[in-house]
Protein backbone atom coordinates (compact mmCIF):
# COMPACT_ATOMS: atom_id res chain seq x y z
CA UNK A 1 0.00 0.00 0.00
CA UNK A 2 1.45 3.39 -0.91
CA UNK A 3 2.22 6.05 1.64
CA UNK A 4 -0.34 8.88 1.50
CA UNK A 5 -0.56 12.30 3.11
CA UNK A 6 -3.72 13.16 5.03
CA UNK A 7 -4.97 16.51 6.24
CA UNK A 8 -7.32 16.61 9.20
CA UNK A 9 -8.60 19.40 11.38
CA UNK A 10 -11.38 21.77 12.20
CA UNK A 11 -12.36 24.28 14.83
CA UNK A 12 -15.98 24.93 13.80
CA UNK A 13 -17.46 23.66 17.07
CA UNK A 14 -21.12 23.62 16.14
CA UNK A 15 -21.67 20.42 18.16
CA UNK A 16 -20.07 21.68 21.38
CA UNK A 17 -19.07 19.48 24.31
CA UNK A 18 -19.64 15.73 23.87
CA UNK A 19 -18.75 13.36 26.72
CA UNK A 20 -21.26 10.69 25.74
CA UNK A 21 -18.79 8.49 23.86
CA UNK A 22 -15.03 7.88 23.39
CA UNK A 23 -13.08 10.72 21.79
CA UNK A 24 -12.51 8.90 18.51
CA UNK A 25 -16.26 8.54 17.92
CA UNK A 26 -17.35 12.15 18.38
CA UNK A 27 -17.76 14.59 15.50
CA UNK A 28 -14.87 16.75 14.30
CA UNK A 29 -17.16 19.64 15.20
CA UNK A 30 -17.33 18.59 18.86
CA UNK A 31 -14.89 18.48 21.76
CA UNK A 32 -14.41 15.91 24.55
CA UNK A 33 -13.15 18.56 26.99
CA UNK A 34 -13.39 22.34 27.07
CA UNK A 35 -13.37 25.09 29.70
CA UNK A 36 -13.48 28.87 29.55
CA UNK A 37 -13.85 29.09 25.78
CA UNK A 38 -16.87 30.30 23.85
CA UNK A 39 -17.74 30.14 20.17
CA UNK A 40 -18.39 33.55 18.63
CA UNK A 41 -19.55 33.38 15.01
CA UNK A 42 -17.62 30.18 14.40
CA UNK A 43 -14.41 31.29 16.14
CA UNK A 44 -13.18 29.53 19.28
CA UNK A 45 -12.60 32.43 21.69
CA UNK A 46 -11.29 32.56 25.24
CA UNK A 47 -13.99 34.02 27.47
CA UNK A 48 -13.68 37.52 28.90
CA UNK A 49 -12.92 38.16 32.55
CA UNK A 50 -14.46 39.98 35.48
CA UNK A 51 -13.81 43.13 37.52
CA UNK A 52 -14.62 43.97 41.13
CA UNK A 53 -17.88 45.70 41.99
CA UNK A 54 -17.36 47.38 45.34
CA UNK A 55 -15.96 45.68 48.45
CA UNK A 56 -16.95 42.50 50.27
CA UNK A 57 -20.33 42.23 51.95
CA UNK A 58 -20.53 42.92 55.67
CA UNK A 59 -21.43 40.45 58.37
CA UNK A 60 -19.84 37.41 59.98
CA UNK A 61 -20.19 34.80 57.23
CA UNK A 62 -19.57 36.77 54.07
CA UNK A 63 -20.81 34.33 51.44
CA UNK A 64 -23.10 35.90 48.83
CA UNK A 65 -26.23 33.74 48.77
CA UNK A 66 -28.45 35.65 46.34
CA UNK A 67 -28.76 38.81 44.29
CA UNK A 68 -31.35 40.44 42.07
CA UNK A 69 -32.46 43.63 40.42
CA UNK A 70 -35.57 45.29 41.83
CA UNK A 71 -37.50 48.09 40.09
CA UNK A 72 -39.82 50.45 41.97
CA UNK A 73 -41.51 53.44 40.34
CA UNK A 74 -38.99 53.42 37.48
CA UNK A 75 -35.90 53.28 39.71
CA UNK A 76 -33.70 50.19 39.55
CA UNK A 77 -31.99 48.78 42.63
CA UNK A 78 -29.23 46.18 42.70
CA UNK A 79 -29.45 44.10 45.88
CA UNK A 80 -27.18 41.34 47.19
CA UNK A 81 -27.90 39.10 50.18
CA UNK A 82 -25.40 37.32 52.40
CA UNK A 83 -25.76 35.07 55.42
CA UNK A 84 -26.09 38.08 57.77
CA UNK A 85 -26.41 41.23 55.69
CA UNK A 86 -28.45 42.73 52.86
CA UNK A 87 -26.88 45.49 50.75
CA UNK A 88 -27.89 47.78 47.88
CA UNK A 89 -25.37 49.04 45.32
CA UNK A 90 -24.93 52.82 45.29
CA UNK A 91 -23.80 53.77 41.79
CA UNK A 92 -23.04 57.32 42.94
CA UNK A 93 -20.38 56.19 45.40
CA UNK A 94 -19.55 52.88 43.65
CA UNK A 95 -20.10 51.06 46.93
CA UNK A 96 -22.62 48.81 48.66
CA UNK A 97 -24.91 50.36 51.29
CA UNK A 98 -26.07 48.25 54.23
CA UNK A 99 -29.88 48.00 54.28
CA UNK A 100 -30.12 44.99 56.60
CA UNK A 101 -31.75 46.36 59.72
CA UNK A 102 -31.57 43.38 62.08
CA UNK A 103 -29.13 40.68 60.96
CA UNK A 104 -30.35 37.50 59.28
CA UNK A 105 -29.85 34.29 61.28
CA UNK A 106 -29.75 31.54 58.68
CA UNK A 107 -26.69 29.53 57.65
CA UNK A 108 -24.72 29.52 54.41
CA UNK A 109 -26.37 26.19 53.61
CA UNK A 110 -29.83 27.78 53.62
CA UNK A 111 -31.35 28.95 50.36
CA UNK A 112 -32.33 32.58 49.86
CA UNK A 113 -35.22 33.51 47.59
CA UNK A 114 -36.82 36.81 46.57
CA UNK A 115 -40.05 38.12 45.08
CA UNK A 116 -41.40 41.52 44.02
CA UNK A 117 -45.14 41.67 44.79
CA UNK A 118 -47.34 44.75 44.84
CA UNK A 119 -48.10 46.56 48.10
CA UNK A 120 -50.33 49.64 47.91
CA UNK A 121 -49.91 49.56 44.13
CA UNK A 122 -46.09 49.67 44.22
CA UNK A 123 -43.49 46.93 43.97
CA UNK A 124 -41.65 45.88 47.10
CA UNK A 125 -38.73 43.50 47.41
CA UNK A 126 -39.42 40.47 49.62
CA UNK A 127 -36.60 38.26 50.91
CA UNK A 128 -36.73 34.86 52.63
CA UNK A 129 -34.10 32.44 53.89
CA UNK A 130 -36.51 29.83 55.24
CA UNK A 131 -35.43 30.65 58.80
CA UNK A 132 -36.30 34.28 59.55
CA UNK A 133 -39.54 36.15 58.97
CA UNK A 134 -39.94 37.36 55.38
CA UNK A 135 -38.28 40.76 54.91
CA UNK A 136 -39.57 43.65 52.79
CA UNK A 137 -37.75 46.64 51.31
CA UNK A 138 -39.27 49.64 49.57
CA UNK A 139 -36.10 51.19 48.14
CA UNK A 140 -35.38 53.44 51.13
CA UNK A 141 -34.08 52.83 54.64
CA UNK A 142 -33.53 49.32 55.94
CA UNK A 143 -35.41 46.09 55.38
CA UNK A 144 -38.15 45.23 57.86
CA UNK A 145 -40.35 42.26 58.62
CA UNK A 146 -43.25 41.88 56.20
CA UNK A 147 -46.43 42.96 57.95
CA UNK A 148 -49.33 40.74 58.93
CA UNK A 149 -48.84 37.05 59.66
CA UNK A 150 -46.96 35.69 56.64
CA UNK A 151 -45.51 32.19 56.93
CA UNK A 152 -41.82 31.42 57.12
CA UNK A 153 -41.13 29.90 53.72
CA UNK A 154 -38.23 28.47 51.75
CA UNK A 155 -39.54 29.81 48.44
CA UNK A 156 -41.50 32.91 47.45
CA UNK A 157 -42.83 34.17 44.12
CA UNK A 158 -45.03 37.03 42.98
CA UNK A 159 -47.93 35.84 40.82
CA UNK A 160 -50.27 38.43 39.33
CA UNK A 161 -51.54 40.30 42.43
CA UNK A 162 -50.50 37.67 44.97
CA UNK A 163 -47.40 36.82 46.98
CA UNK A 164 -47.08 33.04 46.98
CA UNK A 165 -45.01 31.03 49.47
CA UNK A 166 -44.02 27.36 49.28
CA UNK A 167 -42.43 24.77 51.57
CA UNK A 168 -43.58 26.31 54.82
CA UNK A 169 -41.36 26.23 57.92
CA UNK A 170 -40.95 28.21 61.12
CA UNK A 171 -42.70 26.03 63.70
CA UNK A 172 -45.57 24.84 61.52
CA UNK A 173 -43.56 22.80 59.03
CA UNK A 174 -45.63 21.83 56.01
CA UNK A 175 -43.06 21.18 53.31
CA UNK A 176 -45.72 20.34 50.69
CA UNK A 177 -47.79 23.49 51.23
CA UNK A 178 -48.33 26.42 48.88
CA UNK A 179 -49.75 29.48 50.65
CA UNK A 180 -50.79 32.84 49.23
CA UNK A 181 -51.69 36.30 50.50
CA UNK A 182 -54.85 38.31 50.00
CA UNK A 183 -55.28 39.97 46.60
CA UNK A 184 -52.79 42.85 46.11
CA UNK A 185 -51.88 42.80 49.79
CA UNK A 186 -48.89 40.64 50.80
CA UNK A 187 -49.41 41.75 54.41
CA UNK A 188 -52.80 40.06 54.78
CA UNK A 189 -52.71 36.27 55.26
CA UNK A 190 -55.75 35.39 57.36
CA UNK A 191 -58.68 36.95 55.51
CA UNK A 192 -60.02 37.85 52.09
CA UNK A 193 -58.64 35.69 49.29
CA UNK A 194 -55.67 34.44 51.31
CA UNK A 195 -55.41 30.67 51.45
CA UNK A 196 -53.28 27.57 51.00
CA UNK A 197 -53.12 24.21 49.27
CA UNK A 198 -51.20 21.10 50.32
CA UNK A 199 -49.78 19.24 47.31
CA UNK A 200 -49.71 15.77 48.86
CA UNK A 201 -50.11 13.43 45.89
CA UNK A 202 -46.54 12.11 45.95
CA UNK A 203 -45.53 12.78 49.56
CA UNK A 204 -42.50 14.85 48.51
CA UNK A 205 -41.22 18.22 49.68
CA UNK A 206 -41.49 21.22 47.39
CA UNK A 207 -38.04 21.95 45.93
CA UNK A 208 -38.68 24.95 43.69
CA UNK A 209 -41.10 27.76 42.87
CA UNK A 210 -41.16 29.91 39.75
CA UNK A 211 -43.36 31.07 36.89
CA UNK A 212 -44.01 29.22 33.64
CA UNK A 213 -45.82 31.26 31.01
CA UNK A 214 -49.06 32.40 32.64
CA UNK A 215 -48.84 29.80 35.39
CA UNK A 216 -47.29 29.38 38.79
CA UNK A 217 -44.80 26.51 38.60
CA UNK A 218 -44.11 24.29 41.64
CA UNK A 219 -41.31 21.72 41.54
CA UNK A 220 -40.88 18.50 43.50
CA UNK A 221 -38.16 15.87 42.97
CA UNK A 222 -40.40 13.71 40.72
CA UNK A 223 -43.15 16.04 39.51
CA UNK A 224 -44.06 19.56 38.49
CA UNK A 225 -47.33 21.37 39.25
CA UNK A 226 -48.81 24.22 37.24
CA UNK A 227 -51.11 26.53 39.16
CA UNK A 228 -53.45 29.31 38.18
CA UNK A 229 -56.32 31.41 39.43
CA UNK A 230 -59.91 30.13 39.33
CA UNK A 231 -63.22 31.92 39.86
CA UNK A 232 -64.25 29.79 42.84
CA UNK A 233 -63.46 30.17 46.53
CA UNK A 234 -60.46 27.89 46.00
CA UNK A 235 -58.67 30.89 44.40
CA UNK A 236 -55.89 28.65 43.03
CA UNK A 237 -55.99 25.33 41.20
CA UNK A 238 -52.89 23.15 40.77
CA UNK A 239 -52.51 20.47 38.11
CA UNK A 240 -49.83 17.82 38.60
CA UNK A 241 -47.72 16.98 35.54
CA UNK A 242 -46.35 13.44 35.58
CA UNK A 243 -42.89 14.42 34.44
CA UNK A 244 -41.26 11.85 36.77
CA UNK A 245 -38.70 14.54 37.58
CA UNK A 246 -38.41 18.06 38.96
CA UNK A 247 -35.65 20.34 40.15
CA UNK A 248 -33.30 19.73 43.06
CA UNK A 249 -32.10 23.35 43.02
CA UNK A 250 -34.54 26.26 42.99
CA UNK A 251 -31.83 28.66 41.82
CA UNK A 252 -31.23 26.62 38.67
CA UNK A 253 -34.74 27.23 37.29
CA UNK A 254 -34.60 29.59 34.30
CA UNK A 255 -37.37 30.36 31.80
CA UNK A 256 -36.11 30.50 28.21
CA UNK A 257 -37.29 32.56 25.21
CA UNK A 258 -38.16 29.24 23.51
CA UNK A 259 -41.07 28.75 25.91
CA UNK A 260 -39.18 26.09 27.85
CA UNK A 261 -37.94 26.03 31.43
CA UNK A 262 -34.49 24.60 32.17
CA UNK A 263 -33.56 23.20 35.57
CA UNK A 264 -31.09 20.90 37.30
CA UNK A 265 -32.39 17.44 38.21
CA UNK A 266 -30.55 14.54 39.82
CA UNK A 267 -29.68 13.09 36.43
CA UNK A 268 -28.69 16.26 34.59
CA UNK A 269 -30.17 19.33 32.94
CA UNK A 270 -33.78 19.07 31.79
CA UNK A 271 -36.22 21.20 29.80
CA UNK A 272 -39.86 21.48 30.90
CA UNK A 273 -42.29 22.26 28.06
CA UNK A 274 -45.50 22.30 30.07
CA UNK A 275 -46.14 18.58 29.75
CA UNK A 276 -42.85 16.71 29.76
CA UNK A 277 -39.32 17.42 31.02
CA UNK A 278 -36.79 15.51 28.89
CA UNK A 279 -33.03 15.81 29.28
CA UNK A 280 -31.46 18.53 27.16
CA UNK A 281 -30.39 17.23 23.77
CA UNK A 282 -26.71 17.93 24.42
CA UNK A 283 -24.39 14.99 25.23
CA UNK A 284 -23.17 16.16 28.63
CA UNK A 285 -25.61 14.72 31.17
CA UNK A 286 -23.47 11.63 31.73
CA UNK A 287 -20.86 13.92 33.30
CA UNK A 288 -23.40 15.64 35.55
CA UNK A 289 -25.00 12.37 36.62
CA UNK A 290 -21.64 10.77 37.46
CA UNK A 291 -20.06 13.74 39.26
CA UNK A 292 -22.91 15.79 40.78
CA UNK A 293 -22.34 16.57 44.47
CA UNK A 294 -25.79 15.71 45.81
CA UNK A 295 -24.95 17.17 49.23
CA UNK A 296 -24.60 20.67 47.79
CA UNK A 297 -26.57 20.40 44.54
CA UNK A 298 -29.31 22.59 46.03
CA UNK A 299 -26.88 25.55 45.71
CA UNK A 300 -26.78 25.37 41.91
CA UNK A 301 -27.65 28.62 40.12
CA UNK A 302 -28.80 29.78 36.69
CA UNK A 303 -28.85 33.00 34.66
CA UNK A 304 -30.19 33.91 31.22
CA UNK A 305 -27.64 35.48 28.84
CA UNK A 306 -29.86 36.74 26.02
CA UNK A 307 -27.10 38.49 24.07
CA UNK A 308 -25.39 35.12 23.54
CA UNK A 309 -28.59 33.05 23.18
CA UNK A 310 -27.42 31.09 26.22
CA UNK A 311 -28.44 30.05 29.69
CA UNK A 312 -25.67 29.42 32.23
CA UNK A 313 -26.19 26.83 34.94
CA UNK A 314 -23.61 26.64 37.76
CA UNK A 315 -23.41 23.10 39.15
CA UNK A 316 -21.31 21.72 42.06
CA UNK A 317 -19.43 18.66 40.80
CA UNK A 318 -17.15 16.35 42.77
CA UNK A 319 -15.89 18.10 45.91
CA UNK A 320 -17.26 21.51 44.88
CA UNK A 321 -19.64 23.04 47.41
CA UNK A 322 -21.11 25.73 45.13
CA UNK A 323 -21.84 25.99 41.40
CA UNK A 324 -18.27 26.37 40.15
CA UNK A 325 -18.76 24.24 37.02
CA UNK A 326 -20.78 26.33 34.58
CA UNK A 327 -22.65 24.70 31.69
CA UNK A 328 -23.47 27.22 28.95
CA UNK A 329 -26.43 25.94 26.91
CA UNK A 330 -27.36 27.67 23.65
CA UNK A 331 -31.13 27.32 23.54
CA UNK A 332 -31.25 28.00 19.78
CA UNK A 333 -28.53 25.65 18.52
CA UNK A 334 -28.87 23.17 21.46
CA UNK A 335 -25.07 23.23 21.83
CA UNK A 336 -23.36 23.27 25.22
CA UNK A 337 -19.94 24.46 26.44
CA UNK A 338 -18.36 24.62 29.88
CA UNK A 339 -16.64 27.24 32.05
CA UNK A 340 -15.16 27.25 35.52
CA UNK A 341 -16.01 30.01 38.02
CA UNK A 342 -14.11 29.45 41.26
CA UNK A 343 -16.17 29.92 44.46
CA UNK A 344 -19.16 31.49 42.69
CA UNK A 345 -22.41 30.91 44.57
CA UNK A 346 -24.87 33.47 43.15
CA UNK A 347 -25.25 35.07 39.72
CA UNK A 348 -27.72 37.74 38.68
CA UNK A 349 -28.22 40.59 36.20
CA UNK A 350 -28.66 44.26 36.99
CA UNK A 351 -29.23 47.06 34.45
CA UNK A 352 -27.25 49.88 35.95
CA UNK A 353 -26.54 53.27 34.46
CA UNK A 354 -22.79 52.69 34.50
CA UNK A 355 -22.90 49.39 32.58
CA UNK A 356 -20.05 49.12 30.10
CA UNK A 357 -20.62 50.84 26.77
CA UNK A 358 -18.16 51.52 23.93
CA UNK A 359 -17.43 54.98 25.31
CA UNK A 360 -16.23 53.32 28.51
CA UNK A 361 -13.97 50.76 26.81
CA UNK A 362 -10.21 50.99 27.21
CA UNK A 363 -7.44 49.72 24.95
CA UNK A 364 -7.56 49.45 21.17
CA UNK A 365 -10.13 48.14 18.72
CA UNK A 366 -7.74 45.38 17.64
CA UNK A 367 -7.28 44.19 21.22
CA UNK A 368 -11.00 43.80 21.84
CA UNK A 369 -12.54 40.33 21.51
CA UNK A 370 -16.12 41.66 21.29
CA UNK A 371 -18.00 42.83 18.23
CA UNK A 372 -18.27 46.62 17.91
CA UNK A 373 -22.10 46.44 18.01
CA UNK A 374 -22.35 43.76 20.69
CA UNK A 375 -25.48 43.83 22.83
CA UNK A 376 -23.19 43.32 25.81
CA UNK A 377 -21.90 46.88 25.44
CA UNK A 378 -25.09 48.86 25.82
CA UNK A 379 -25.90 50.78 28.97
CA UNK A 380 -29.22 48.95 29.33
CA UNK A 381 -27.89 45.46 28.61
CA UNK A 382 -27.78 44.41 32.26
CA UNK A 383 -24.43 43.39 33.65
CA UNK A 384 -23.84 39.86 34.88
CA UNK A 385 -22.91 39.89 38.58
CA UNK A 386 -21.04 37.06 40.29
CA UNK A 387 -21.21 36.66 44.08
CA UNK A 388 -18.63 34.41 45.73
CA UNK A 389 -18.10 32.54 48.98
CA UNK A 390 -15.80 35.28 50.32
CA UNK A 391 -18.47 37.96 50.02
CA UNK A 392 -17.07 39.63 46.91
CA UNK A 393 -19.08 40.69 43.88
CA UNK A 394 -17.60 40.94 40.41
CA UNK A 395 -19.11 41.80 37.04
CA UNK A 396 -18.47 40.44 33.58
CA UNK A 397 -16.04 42.91 31.98
CA UNK A 398 -15.40 42.83 28.23
CA UNK A 399 -12.10 44.66 28.80
CA UNK A 400 -10.77 42.11 31.32
CA UNK A 401 -8.71 39.05 30.40
CA UNK A 402 -8.60 37.72 33.97
CA UNK A 403 -11.09 37.17 36.78
CA UNK A 404 -10.49 40.16 39.04
CA UNK A 405 -6.73 39.55 38.97
CA UNK A 406 -6.82 35.74 38.77
CA UNK A 407 -5.71 34.19 35.48
CA UNK A 408 -8.34 32.36 33.44
CA UNK A 409 -7.29 28.78 32.68
CA UNK A 410 -8.75 28.14 29.21
CA UNK A 411 -8.41 24.68 27.64
CA UNK A 412 -9.77 22.95 24.57
CA UNK A 413 -9.23 19.42 23.25
CA UNK A 414 -9.83 18.04 19.79
CA UNK A 415 -11.40 14.68 19.08
CA UNK A 416 -9.13 11.64 18.67
CA UNK A 417 -8.19 11.65 15.00
CA UNK A 418 -7.54 8.31 13.31
CA UNK A 419 -7.62 6.61 9.93
CA UNK A 420 -10.89 5.37 8.47
CA UNK A 421 -9.43 1.94 9.17
CA UNK A 422 -9.06 2.66 12.87
CA UNK A 423 -6.35 0.03 13.45
CA UNK A 424 -3.95 1.57 10.92
CA UNK A 425 -0.79 3.28 12.18
CA UNK A 426 -0.26 6.91 11.20
CA UNK A 427 2.89 9.02 11.45
CA UNK A 428 1.88 12.42 12.80
CA UNK A 429 4.14 15.19 11.54
CA UNK A 430 2.85 18.75 11.70
CA UNK A 431 0.01 21.01 12.78
CA UNK A 432 -0.79 24.32 11.04
CA UNK A 433 -2.69 26.98 12.98
CA UNK A 434 -4.48 30.23 12.22
CA UNK A 435 -4.81 31.79 15.70
CA UNK A 436 -4.54 35.34 17.05
CA UNK A 437 -4.61 37.10 20.41
CA UNK A 438 -2.10 38.15 23.04
CA UNK A 439 0.28 36.32 25.34
CA UNK A 440 1.24 32.72 24.62
CA UNK A 441 -0.52 29.38 24.36
CA UNK A 442 0.62 25.79 24.83
CA UNK A 443 -0.01 22.99 22.35
CA UNK A 444 0.17 19.33 23.33
CA UNK A 445 -0.80 15.98 21.85
CA UNK A 446 -2.00 12.69 23.33
CA UNK A 447 -1.98 9.26 21.70
CA UNK A 448 -3.86 7.54 24.55
CA UNK A 449 -7.15 9.43 24.64
CA UNK A 450 -5.98 12.25 26.89
CA UNK A 451 -4.41 10.18 29.69
CA UNK A 452 -0.91 11.55 29.07
CA UNK A 453 0.25 14.61 27.15
CA UNK A 454 3.36 15.53 25.19
CA UNK A 455 4.51 18.97 24.09
CA UNK A 456 4.41 19.81 20.39
CA UNK A 457 7.75 21.20 19.17
CA UNK A 458 7.64 24.99 19.08
CA UNK A 459 5.27 25.30 22.05
CA UNK A 460 4.57 27.71 23.70
CA UNK A 461 3.55 29.86 20.74
CA UNK A 462 3.47 33.66 20.85
CA UNK A 463 0.28 35.29 19.58
CA UNK A 464 -0.12 38.48 17.55
CA UNK A 465 -3.10 40.73 17.00
CA UNK A 466 -3.89 39.43 13.51
CA UNK A 467 -4.56 36.03 12.03
CA UNK A 468 -1.62 34.67 10.01
CA UNK A 469 -1.93 34.86 6.24
CA UNK A 470 -3.49 31.79 4.64
CA UNK A 471 -0.09 30.86 3.24
CA UNK A 472 1.89 31.54 6.45
CA UNK A 473 0.27 29.74 9.39
CA UNK A 474 1.83 29.06 12.76
CA UNK A 475 3.52 25.64 12.69
CA UNK A 476 4.07 23.00 15.33
CA UNK A 477 6.07 19.82 14.74
CA UNK A 478 5.95 16.29 16.08
CA UNK A 479 7.08 12.86 14.96
CA UNK A 480 5.06 10.08 16.51
CA UNK A 481 3.61 6.79 15.30
CA UNK A 482 0.16 5.87 16.64
CA UNK A 483 -3.32 4.82 15.58
CA UNK A 484 -4.92 7.97 17.00
CA UNK A 485 -4.01 11.44 18.22
CA UNK A 486 -5.78 14.35 19.90
CA UNK A 487 -4.53 17.88 20.52
CA UNK A 488 -4.93 20.26 23.46
CA UNK A 489 -4.76 24.06 23.40
CA UNK A 490 -4.08 25.78 26.74
CA UNK A 491 -4.08 29.52 27.42
CA UNK A 492 -3.75 29.91 31.18
CA UNK A 493 -2.13 33.32 31.57
CA UNK A 494 -3.04 36.90 30.83
CA UNK A 495 -4.17 37.76 27.33
CA UNK A 496 -6.66 36.65 24.72
CA UNK A 497 -6.91 33.80 22.22
CA UNK A 498 -9.08 33.42 19.11
CA UNK A 499 -8.78 30.25 17.03
CA UNK A 500 -10.01 30.10 13.43
CA UNK A 501 -8.61 26.87 11.97
CA UNK A 502 -5.97 24.19 12.25
CA UNK A 503 -4.77 21.45 9.90
CA UNK A 504 -2.93 18.29 10.94
CA UNK A 505 -0.48 16.52 8.63
CA UNK A 506 -0.01 12.78 8.98
CA UNK A 507 1.32 9.96 6.83
CA UNK A 508 -0.41 6.63 6.49
CA UNK A 509 1.85 3.63 7.07
CA UNK A 510 1.54 0.14 5.75
CA UNK A 511 0.36 -2.52 8.15
CA UNK A 512 3.22 -4.28 9.93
Amino acid sequence: MPVTTQKKGSILLINGLDVSKPGEYISEQATPAVQNFRVDRGLLTKRVGTAARGSAIGGTDKEILHGREFTREGTKYNVRIGRDNIENYNSGTSSWDDITGSALTGSTNDLVDTAVPLLSGKRILCITNGIDAIRKWTGTGNTAALGGTPPVAKFIQEYQTYLVCANIAGGTDVSQRVQWSHTANPETWDSGNAGSKDLVEDGEDITGLNLFGGYLCVHKPTSIYLGGLVSTTSIFRFDRKSTEVGTIANGSIVNLPTGEQIFLAKDGLRLFNGVRAPLIDAPVNDEIRDELNLNTAHKAWGVLVLEEDEVWIGVPLGSQTVGETVYKFNYKTRVLYKDTRANINAVWRASESEANAWDDASGTWDASTDRWNSGQLGTASGEIHFGDTSGNTTIKDTDADDDNGTAIDARWQSKDYQDQEFYRLLRWQEILMWFKGSGTFDLEYSTDGGSTWNVVSGSPFTLSGDFPADTSPMRGYLDVLSTKNRFRITHDGAGTLICKQFVISCVQRELI
